[in-house]
């Protein structure tokens, strides 16, 4: 009985190692995969200006994922001192979020037909960027320009895809949402530079 007993003890303790190798691979995956935002701004822009915006319908196709969304950037916009308007608004503000695959984006504002450049009749420049799976972008234009003064990106946040029921889906996505969103609205305004 002995041998038998000393034979399962290096067993044990290899098993013990891999399912420690294990439990700390997993939380080092958890680590990689933690929510990243990353914000950027026209430098030229002085903020202190814009005192209102309003929303652009953007491409949101989840009504309950948008409406969290919404809530969240409408919460940081009125901490700020920036007020929600339906009609002449100094900024407008629209979001996107990746849930079942990677894109690219160009010119967010094209959404909004008053903000296209063809309608406009004002040539601009395009701009593009890939929105990974998981992805979640805030972008705020001037509303007379058009021009992009500030985009928030939190990666990481909507990982888990549609399930098929919208109202559990948004419920899964919230607290991600709101998280992001307060980070990303850590750096706005932009600090002056001057």
């Amino acid at each position: 009985m002995t041998v038998s007993g000393a034979s399962h003890s290096p067993k044990i303790t290899a098993m013990t190692k891999a399912l420690l190798v294990i439990a700390l691979l997993a939380l080092g995956s958890t680590t990689v995969w933690a929510q990243k935002v990353k914000v950027v701004s026209d430098p030229a822009t002085d903020f202190s200006k814009y005192k209102t915006y309003a929303w652009d319908d953007g491409m949101l196709a989840n009504p309950f994922v948008k409406e969290a969304i919404v809530v969240a950037v409408d919460n940081a916009m009125a901490a700020r001192g920036i007020q929600k308007v339906d009609k002449d608004a100094d900024l407008i503000v629209s979001a996107l979020a990746s849930t079942e695959s990677d894109l690219t984006v160009t010119n967010p504002g094209v959404t909004t037909p008053a903000l296209n450049s063809i309608a406009r009749g004002i040539p601009a420049s395009s701009q593009a960027w890939p929105v990974t799976k998981g992805t979640l972008v805030v972008s705020i234009s001037d509303a007379k320009t058009s021009s992009g003064v500030w985009r928030g990106t939190a990666t990481h946040t909507l990982e888990n895809g549609p399930t098929g029921d919208r109202v559990r889906d948004a419920k899964a996505v919230t607290k991600p949402i709101n998280k992001a969103v307060q980070k990303m609205f850590k750096k706005f305004p932009p600090q002056s530079k001057h």
